[in-house]
């Protein structure tokens, strides 16, 4: 079996100085999905690591109805031009999306706007030739399509299907060796850290530290974090002028410095890397952004004990949500939605917390072998 990309692509704006790159890593029935991010760091090897990623993170869905792929755009989210830059990548990708690789939104891109570029250009969800010609899944995506908005709790369904299964996740590993609920520290407050904050408050967890791109916000006691949601821009950058008595903040240089028990990053890739993983002060990481650790920090969390739940296994709720509507049999309600994705983070977190009791070894070692893609489909075409 291959263990390399089937597909990389590279693209060069003929506006801009934008560069982009899409990876496919593998496809089930000629069909693959992941998200397209645009930020200023935006590298190949950065997507075909997320690929590869998307890939494991499908297979821990349990569907069996995609591969995974993901791309890239090297270029400012908040350039008033941003979006023009997305569509043209999109038009240059569109023999693919229309062969069915389905890119949506990820870092810097909503989906939102992928859904308005793809319908300016006389597309939909991308779907495989196959897939287009059945009935039950053309009205599964205008059924998907609508449950995407609706509101729930803080936010829109789609805006915490993710960040809730995080913190189900979170949950689940810190409850299998912890009675008592723990201290927690989010770094990055979009939609992912927002919703898992939210959902570990309602828990029972002390919230007592968020991070965003202007710097850490923190309190010992606990955070209002239905007061920081309704307090917080399009960027997920919170108001520090409606901030409550007894919250200080401190540089995003000390983001690692507020004392948790468990540490979830939620925002860019390689966060935590060789120079600052012994700064790590938390029992736990659980990892609401993809690839948020290098190998080197792994290395080192390892030598410590500090424990893990992986990305693909953590941060699957889009994904899972998005499978589950088109190609399963879920009831089409948030409730339903959000129960089976808790039911998946919850029991591929313990399948991994027993698997290393078993065979003793490092979350992610583990989470690389239970969760191996094993097909590898041609186009549908």
């Amino acid at each position: 079996m291959t263990t390399k990309p089937y597909l990389v692509v590279e693209w060069n704006d003929s506006v801009t100085d934008a560069i982009g790159w899409m990876c496919v890593y593998n496809t089930v029935n000629g069909y693959a999905d992941g998200g397209i991010r645009m930020h200023k760091n935006v590298s190949k090897e950065e997507v075909v690591r997320l690929a590869t990623t998307m890939a494991w993170k499908h297979e821990a869905c349990k569907h069996n109805s995609s591969g995974g792929c993901k791309a890239g755009i090297k270029y400012d989210y908040k350039a008033p031009d941003a979006e023009e830059v997305l569509e043209r990548f999109i038009l240059a990708m569109l023999p693919y999306i229309d062969a069915g690789i389905s890119l949506a939104g990820d870092l810097g891109v909503p989906y939102s706007t992928t859904l308005k570029i793809y319908a300016k250009h006389g597309r939909e969800i991308p779907l495989t030739r196959t897939m287009r010609k059945d009935n039950s899944i053309v009205e599964n995506m205008r059924v998907y399509s609508e449950m995407m908005k609706m509101p729930y709790d803080e936010f829109i369904l789609n805006n915490c299907v993710t960040g809730y299964g995080v913190a189900w996740a979170a949950d689940e590993a810190w409850s299998f060796k912890h009675e008592e609920k723990g201290r927690v520290f989010v770094q990055g407050f979009g939609s992912v850290g927002a919703s898992a904050a939210l959902k570990l408050s309602d828990m029972g967890y002390t919230v007592v530290g968020v991070s965003d791109a202007l710097g850490v916000i923190e309190c010992a006691d606990g955070l209002d974090i239905r007061h920081l949601i309704a307090y917080r821009n399009k960027f997920g950058e919170m108001d520090r002028d409606n901030l409550k008595e007894g919250w200080s903040t401190r540089p995003n240089t000390e983001w690692l410095d507020v004392d948790c028990d468990i540490l979830i990053p939620a925002a860019l890739e390689d966060v935590l890397k060789a120079e600052n993983a012994n700064d790590v002060k938390a029992k736990l990481i659980v990892e609401g952004a993809n690839i948020a650790t290098t190998k080197e920090a792994d290395e080192i969390f390892y030598s410590k004990g500090i424990e893990l739940v992986t990305d693909f296994v953590a941060n699957l709720g889009a994904v899972r949500f998005y499978h589950s509507i088109i190609f399963g049999n879920l009831e089409q309600t948030p409730e339903a939605v959000l129960k089976d994705i808790e039911d998946v983070c919850r029991g591929n977190t313990r399948k991994l917390y027993e698997y290393c009791e078993e065979n003793p070894m490092y979350q992610r070692d583990a989470a690389w072998k239970v969760f191996q893609p094993e097909t590898f489909d041609p186009f549908d075409i």
